[in-house]
């Protein structure tokens, strides 16, 4: 028999309480290693859930609109820039599917770059990533800021067009998109 349960219960307690810390700090471990390889494969965070939904609701408004002029393709790995970049969202000119052949990474350049900045992320990074770009020949580069609901289309000449709850147009490629719907 325990002569003090009150001692004995806080050191169970305590016990306790230590596993506890050490499970958190694993599992803290694990979510690093995992969010790393992420990172290391794509060159880029862990979308989140708002990134996740936009990059859908952006795909879904150009496949519905604009599928028998482009394909939109989602984290595709391009070969070009250099190093190679994997953007959330590209746009290239429609192609018949071949559905034998199939690549890893795409050697053609898309005529558009959607990148939706992660809460990790910051506009300038994102920014300078504009700039590889369109040295590799890409058209236009949409940075879209889920927290103002804007869309900053960049264009290689250092234009840029803000747009927030509106249509927003590409004078690039003859894209527009009704941004109430994606930002619902």
């Amino acid at each position: 028999m325990v002569e003090h349960p009150a001692l004995f219960l806080l050191y169970c307690i305590k016990q306790i309480h230590r596993q506890m810390e050490a499970v958190a700090v694993a599992e803290q471990a694990v979510e690093e290693v995992v969010r790393s390889q992420y990172e290391l494969e794509r060159g880029k965070p862990v979308p989140s859930k708002n990134h996740s939904r936009l990059q859908q609701r952006i795909g879904v408004e150009l496949a519905i609109h604009y599928g028998d002029q482009y394909d939109t393709y989602s984290e595709l790995s391009l070969e070009a820039p250099n190093p190679s970049m994997v953007p959330d969202l590209c746009l290239f000119p429609v192609e018949p599917s071949n559905w034998r052949e199939d690549e890893v990474r795409v050697s053609a350049v898309p005529l558009t770059v959607i990148e939706i900045v992660s809460p990790s992320q910051t506009d300038t990074e994102l920014t300078e990533k504009s700039k590889a770009y369109f040295a590799a020949g890409v058209k236009s580069y949409w940075l879209v800021q889920p927290v103002l609901r804007t869309v900053f289309v960049l264009l290689p000449n250092g234009d840029e067009l803000v747009f927030h709850n509106d249509m927003l147009t590409d004078p690039t490629n003859g894209v527009s998109i009704d941004l109430k719907k994606v930002f619902r």
